[in-house]
């Protein structure tokens, strides 16, 4: 049986003038980058009724390496979470707008099924905390923490050793060996998140399921306008 698609918000670009446009992207489910003639970027996030960001928002938020935002108090963005973007995030940010040029509507859903995917446990970074290591040692896997599985660095970060950059925890049949017990990191990671997508780019050469042809064909054909 094959796991339901996920939604997740599309990327849209919008020059200042073009705001209202852009919050009714944002309301509909997607994300928008506003993006003026200095090539400043700031970004449009959604917010639950408790004034959180959304799940998927919060982890492109933190691909970015920020965690606060502005709640919008006036204007047509009014409600919306507003983030600036330090520089050498806009590239990211466009290149995601980009990326979603291919698809239409705010929203799109993708076929994700993370059993038969496993992008994630390549060349991945995941850090343990004493949490972690405490679980192995419960489930009487006290050998997922000595050195063939765990690597210390001097700056105390403990994280998982990977082989030819595989994790060693992963079977044959792309599933975790040890998914019970896995690593916070691990369970903390989103499916159809900026994190994923990008896993899968790297490792599969898929940009959010479409091979490379797609997407340029798709760009030749022109991205949607959304406003010059």
């Amino acid at each position: 049986m094959s796991a339901p698609p996920v939604e997740r918000p599309v990327w849209r670009r919008f020059r200042p003038r073009f705001l209202a446009r852009a919050a009714a992207h944002v309301r509909a489910g997607g994300h928008a980058a506003i993006v003026d003639d200095r090539d400043s970027v700031q970004i449009l996030l959604g917010l639950t009724e408790q004034g959180k960001l959304t799940e998927l928002g919060l982890c492109a938020l933190l691909t970015l390496e920020q965690r606060r935002f502005q709640r919008v108090k006036t204007g047509p963005a009014a409600g919306l979470a507003r983030v600036r973007i330090r520089p050498r995030f806009r590239p990211a940010v466009l290149d995601w707008c980009a990326r979603d040029a291919l698809h239409e509507g705010p929203t799109r859903e993708m076929p994700l099924d993370c059993t038969t995917c496993a992008a994630c446990c390549h060349d991945a970074d995941v850090r343990l905390d004493e949490h972690d290591l405490a679980r192995f040692r419960a489930a009487g896997r006290r050998d997922l923490t000595g050195r063939a599985y765990v690597k210390r660095s001097r700056d105390g970060r403990v994280t998982l050793r990977l082989a030819e950059g595989r994790c060693q925890l992963l079977g044959p049949d792309k599933r975790c060996t040890i998914y019970e017990i896995r690593p916070g990191d691990c369970r903390a990671f989103v499916a159809g998140s900026e994190a994923c997508l990008s896993a899968r780019r790297e490792t599969l050469g898929l940009r959010d399921g479409a091979a490379w042809d797609e997407i340029l064909e798709a760009f030749d054909r022109g991205p949607p306008l959304r406003g010059p």
